[in-house]
């Protein structure tokens, strides 16, 4: 179920609609409640990355410790 964002043709207006795959039609602007709405092209989401401190930021192993 992706994000996608719209951009109404009459008032403007760009918002963002999570859609399921059994949607058939286009959304409604949530401005005007038109639904001539284009699909814009989108970046992407940002993913961002938690790594517990010590670890050299996520890019090295930590070193295996003798006997273990």
């Amino acid at each position: 179920m992706p994000i996608y964002e719209f951009e109404c043709q009459k008032c403007g207006k760009k918002f963002e609609k999570l859609i399921f795959s059994s949607d058939n039609k286009k959304p409604e602007c949530p401005a005007c409640g038109v639904n001539d709405v284009q699909k814009l092209m989108s970046s992407g989401a940002a993913v961002k990355l938690k790594v517990p401190a010590g670890y050299g930021g996520g890019l090295t192993a930590p070193a295996c410790a003798p006997g273990g």
